[in-house]
């Protein structure tokens, strides 16, 4: 009866490492979606001192703006997301770059797992 417990012991392991492997992909793969979801909430709550910078000093720090600007890129509305801060020409490629790593480092063949 020992080996049998051993055996289902092993295999529940080996499918819980499957199963969270499948939970991690899907989150990776899906990511900007729910990025862009909840860039478009935070958007439409129009919070005015969301900024803890601007609220204390009373300036803009160089991420004012970046959330309405990556809800107006859901949007397809470049020049209203350039308007909102022009950073967002280096911020949405680096955020496709890094997303496109994390996939690349997931999906790669070979894998010691």
């Amino acid at each position: 009866m020992g080996r049998i417990a051993q055996r289902y012991g092993s295999f529940i392991k080996i499918m819980k490492k499957e199963i969270v492997r499948k939970i991690r992909r899907i989150t990776i793969l899906t990511l900007p979606i729910w990025g862009l979801i909840l860039a478009n909430i935070l958007a439409s709550l129009h919070l005015k001192h969301f900024c803890l910078i601007k609220w204390l000093t009373n300036h803009e720090c160089w991420g004012c703006g970046l959330t309405r600007a990556f809800a107006a890129l859901s949007r397809f509305d470049f020049q209203g997301a350039y308007n909102y801060n022009p950073r967002i020409v280096f911020f949405a490629p680096a955020a496709v770059l890094i997303w496109g790593l994390m996939l690349y480092f997931e999906f790669k063949k070979n894998r010691n797992d």
